[in-house]
């Protein structure tokens, strides 16, 4: 499709960088004929979460896998747009089709690969009990992670997510909203996960018909959310990835974006940053004038 265009970026955290961690972030973007996707998703932070990054990668992949086939079992898209109840029926199973996949590949990934020494030797002291939760066989944990996807058609669009982070939509007049509802389990360092029991009960959706759709989504790790100090700002920074690709354009829009996430990560969070999203960049640019009046008034 000629019409949207998904984007992602991962850059490691600087605190991650000086303490040798590695990246637990990941995020991917697809561009397909008739639809785009975009995602990202966030492992999580603590050292007795072993394989954390792989949980992250196996969650897009999922995603995105599931997704396609979602996409190629409507047999009757307006019925679909128009039946909210038939609708919601649908992407739940979607979700949990997602998180069974995302499941399936932990658990072939932990059959494949036992946790060695070294890896259970990086358990803090704190998480001992997780040495004998490890060695029960009660692996999910390790591969915790949050998941957070966007997909648009030519006819609707629609947002996933389980956890922190947030999905921003900024429309042509610089108005930037928060779509996803808020997960109350989720403050300070705390966060639902693709690894809990109820990961196939915990996803929140936000539907948008064509006549709706934004002109761009954003979806972004708590690593970005966290280095800005309110939702206000977090906005602010979103107006400002939308008249990045407004004035520059697509592959340049993305080419800042990624030379500015290692600096936010330094003077923000620390922590691993990833931003993705959908953009309509024909739409996105004939509004230059609009978007930095905004930008400029925030």
């Amino acid at each position: 499709m000629n019409r949207y265009s998904a984007f992602a970026v991962t850059r490691i955290g600087e605190l991650h960088l000086r303490n040798n961690i590695v990246c637990q972030d990941y995020s991917m973007a697809i561009n397909n004929e008739d639809f785009v996707f975009s995602a990202v998703a966030d492992g999580h932070g603590s050292q007795h979460y072993l394989r954390t990054d792989r949980g992250s990668r196996m969650a897009v992949e999922s995603a995105f896998d599931c997704v396609s086939e979602f996409l190629d079992s409507i047999e009757d898209t307006q019925q679909f747009i128009s039946n909210g109840a038939m609708r919601d029926m649908m992407l739940e199973e979607l979700w949990f089709n997602i998180v069974t996949r995302w499941k399936a590949r932990a658990e072939s990934d932990f059959l494949n690969n036992p946790f060695t020494e070294e890896e259970l030797s990086r358990i803090p002291d704190e998480y001992a009990e997780y040495h004998q939760y490890y060695a029960d066989g009660q692996f999910l944990s390790a591969y915790g992670t949050t998941l957070a996807f966007v997909v648009c058609t030519d006819d609707f669009a629609f947002c996933g997510q389980i956890g922190d982070g947030k999905c921003v939509t900024v429309e042509c007049s610089g108005i930037a909203a928060d779509p996803v509802p808020d997960d109350p389990r989720c403050y300070n360092n705390i966060t639902t996960s693709m690894c809990q029991e109820d990961a196939e009960y915990s996803a929140r959706f936000v539907f948008f018909p064509k006549e709706f759709i934004p002109p761009a989504f954003f979806i972004g790790t708590d690593g970005i959310q966290n280095s800005y100090l309110d939702i206000e700002q977090l906005h602010g920074f979103y107006r400002g990835l939308a008249l990045n690709f407004a004035e520059f354009g697509y592959n340049e829009g993305i080419h800042r974006l990624a030379g500015f996430l290692p600096e936010m990560t330094k003077m923000g969070s620390g922590d691993d940053v990833s931003c993705a999203g959908v953009i309509d960049i024909e739409r996105l640019a004939n509004s230059v004038n609009t978007l930095k009046s905004a930008v400029n008034f925030c």
